[in-house]
């Protein structure tokens, strides 16, 4: 891939007044996009553009999320952010060669907080690249500045890729599957267990959003309150929820598995696992229990199969919810009281 054909890797700190990028979406149409970048922002230092498309957040392919998850992967991180992004004409040459733009063909381009680099400052050559920095599990703002919505994107002009280049992007792909098989052979699989978090409500409720899409069964952590007792107890946005309070509930539509939650009074105990351990036990057949877990220390549970009735809707109807989205596809249910 010729270099100007690259994607770009935009790693920045978060100034007084934010990033200084406004995402957006289109209704209708797949993919999130960079509409305004603010003059003299961390955004602009990085060489982020006005019609970017975002392809990663922190290291997580997000082309096929919603725009809100999108937001919510930026905040997940406090203070700083790393979008993998490409232009109109990089995505339109990746993808007459059925590729997916990676980290690993990016162009770095990295502004630390005390950075005074002019924004028309050369980027550093790939072999300086380092090492993705490891994720974290803090929470944080996106921006000070708003993110906002709009029709308009600013697209380059549409250029064929040569054949160096289409040559280039098929070495390069190879390389990172085989990087990827070698990483994933050296997972420990003991390390994929399930995760038991104990949640205490406050005044504030629980603080996380329960999702559940008609795309896929089961119910997910949508996003969390940073510092809610659902922050404080470990759970992460996209763990799929296993038990509550000792009981399977994969069976169960999404507002029993809510009224379920509401039933244990003031605390739960949810038994969920992240995507990574999820897909490991649906390869081994296996549905994740207590009984995985290498410490557990949770109430007692009895053994047996348990189907709890949940009668009427006034369970449900009284549940508090300051943000609730219940569409055709699917269900999500802030629980916050």
């Amino acid at each position: 891939m010729a270099s100007e054909q690259k994607p770009r890797l935009c790693v920045m700190a978060k100034a007084e007044n934010g990033y200084g990028f406004h995402l957006h979406g289109e209704k209708g149409k797949s993919g999130q996009f960079i509409r305004k970048v603010e003059p003299g922002s961390p955004a602009e230092a990085t060489g982020l553009c006005a019609g970017d498309r975002v392809v990663a957040v922190n290291g997580v392919n997000v082309e096929k999320e919603t725009h809100h998850q999108v937001v919510q992967r930026i905040k997940a991180v406090d203070n700083e952010t790393r979008l993998l992004v490409v232009d109109h004409e990089t995505h339109e040459s990746l993808r007459s060669l059925r590729l997916t733009a990676t980290e690993e063909m990016a162009v770095l381009r990295v502004v630390p907080p005390s950075s005074s680099s002019p924004p028309g400052s050369p980027s550093p050559p790939p072999s300086s690249v380092p090492s993705s920095p490891s994720k974290k599990r803090e929470n944080g703002s996106v921006s000070k500045q708003p993110v906002a919505l709009s029709n308009q994107v600013q697209k380059p002009t549409r250029r064929s890729p040569s054949k160096a280049a289409k040559k280039e992007a098929l070495a390069q792909a190879e390389a990172q599957a085989q990087a990827q098989s070698q990483a994933q052979a050296q997972v420990d699989p003991s390390e994929l267990v399930p995760r038991l978090c104990h949640l205490m409500r406050s005044d504030a409720g629980y603080g996380f959003n329960l999702h559940s899409d008609r795309s896929r069964p089961g119910q997910y952590i949508r996003s969390l309150d940073p510092g809610s007792a659902a922050d404080h107890a470990g759970l992460r946005t996209q763990d799929r929820l296993i038990e509550v309070n000792g009981v399977n509930i994969e069976g169960m539509r999404h507002a029993e598995v809510v009224a379920f939650i509401k039933k244990g009074g003031d605390e739960t105990w949810l038994l969920v696992v992240d995507q990574e351990t999820d897909e490991h036990f649906k390869r081994s057949g296996v549905v994740p229990t207590v009984n995985h877990l290498r410490d557990y220390d949770g109430p007692s549970i009895s053994n047996g199969s348990h189907n709890p009735q949940i009668n009427g809707s006034s369970t449900t109807q009284s549940f508090r919810s300051t943000h609730s989205d219940l569409s055709s596809q699917g269900n999500s249910t802030q629980l916050a009281g």
